[in-house]
């Protein structure tokens, strides 16, 4: 253990060994910057290394694309951020009702389907659901009610 010299964490490494005519040469310890991760913890003989922390690509926002991601696990001193791609809804069987952020995936909803007495009054959309209109009962003349 040395005294240190005072800057950053005061953790100083093994630089260059003693020999029998040399003394012990010491270094301070790599502290990771801003956008970086440890991924190699220091020794007593080795510094520590850091990496980039991987950026996802979040596009706008908006829009589609399948390369489209959200963080799904954020970065800590000693790991790297974690990305997932951004869910597609599929056209025609779900819509999207919260859609994806920086740190969180798309939200699809499975569209509405008619019933039997209905009619669709408006197509789904990527956004919105099937709007469904009851049908018009006919008056037939009869009296009998609405059997099956």
């Amino acid at each position: 253990s040395s005294s240190g010299s005072g800057s950053g964490s005061g953790l100083e490494y093994e630089s260059k060994a003693p020999t029998a005519t040399s003394d012990r040469e010491c270094a301070p310890v790599t502290e990771c910057a801003d956008g970086e991760f440890e991924t190699q913890a220091p020794t007593e003989t080795s510094d520590r290394v850091c990496g980039p922390v991987t950026e996802c690509n979040s596009g706008s926002g908006s829009g589609s694309g399948s390369d489209l991601e959200y963080e799904s696990k954020a970065p800590t001193a000693t790991s790297d951020r974690e990305c997932s791609p951004v869910t597609e809804c599929v056209e025609g069987e779900t819509y999207e009702t919260q859609g994806p952020t920086d740190t969180s995936d798309r939200v699809c909803t499975p569209v509405k389907e008619c019933g039997s007495d209905e009619y669709e009054t408006q197509a789904p959309t990527a956004t919105s659901d099937r709007v469904c209109s009851p049908l018009t009962e006919c008056n037939d003349g009869s009296s009998s009610g609405s059997g099956s």
